[in-house]
């Protein structure tokens, strides 16, 4: 479905992704993990072309990209083909949770009211806020604005949706209702690529643990090996130091 080659991103004299190749199938559910300033927030932009990479070849279902050439016109079409959910929610305070839902559909879709509302109403539903469609922002919990966030993501039926850390503004109790409908998505064979610190999850729902390290990826593979047979070293230090936090 997904087909990256050669991805690299730099910011100044910095290099923050260093030629990095993945390939994510349809119903994957692709589990991003690293330390921070490892790029993995990077890539998820490179990949919704939030940010420009320098060089890199972008399949999407055989429609091939090349990254330091993409326009406003590919951008747009890519956009339309994803969802984007970021860790601080990026929801307008002034409008409601069934605004923040159809702004997009109604602004970059044309779609008319009625029907925008008719869908924003079913994807709020979705994510367990149905008594919830006039409240704004301020009135919700963090979890609930991370929840009218999915909603709005899956409001576009997106083939692909990249989560930046869903769960990392919110405090520990609320992030297991983020969490519950993430997995839902998962399970109805939603594509996803994830960048999380949550280990646990991403035992649980993950069918691709990649780990990145300063810009590149150490190591990719299905769950089971990943966690329990680690071949690269780096990888092997970080998973031990999250097994002796979890002690602390």
């Amino acid at each position: 479905m997904l087909k990256i080659k050669n991805l690299r991103k730099t910011f100044g004299n910095n290099t923050i992704l260093k030629s990095i190749d993945l390939d994510v199938n349809k119903k994957d559910v692709v589990m991003i993990i690293g330390p921070s300033g490892s790029g993995k927030t990077t890539l998820l932009r490179c990949i919704n072309l939030l940010a420009h990479a320098d060089s890199g070849i972008l399949n999407f279902d055989d429609e091939v990209y090349e990254l330091d050439k993409v326009t406003k016109k590919d951008s747009l079409k890519i956009r339309k083909r994803t969802g984007f959910v970021f860790q601080s929610f990026n929801l307008f305070r002034n409008k409601t949770a069934l605004q923040n839902v159809t702004e997009g559909l109604i602004v970059a879709r044309k779609m008319s009211k009625e029907k925008a509302n008719e869908i924003g109403k079913e994807s709020l539903d979705k994510v367990g806020l149905s008594q919830r469609y006039d409240y704004y922002p301020h009135e919700l919990s963090g979890g609930q604005q991370q929840r009218v966030a999915i909603a709005r993501a899956i409001a576009t039926k997106p083939e692909l949706i990249l989560f930046d850390e869903p769960t990392s503004a919110l405090d520990p109790e609320l992030t297991h209702e983020v969490l519950s409908v993430i997995q839902d998505l998962a399970a109805e064979g939603m594509t996803m690529i994830i960048v999380t610190h949550e280990m646990e999850f991403a035992k649980k729902i993950g069918t691709k643990i990649v780990f990145m390290d300063q810009g590149e990826i150490i190591e990719a593979n299905d769950v089971t090996t990943f966690f329990n047979h680690p071949k690269e070293n780096r990888t092997k230090q970080f998973l031990q130091s999250i097994n002796q936090n979890k002690t602390v």
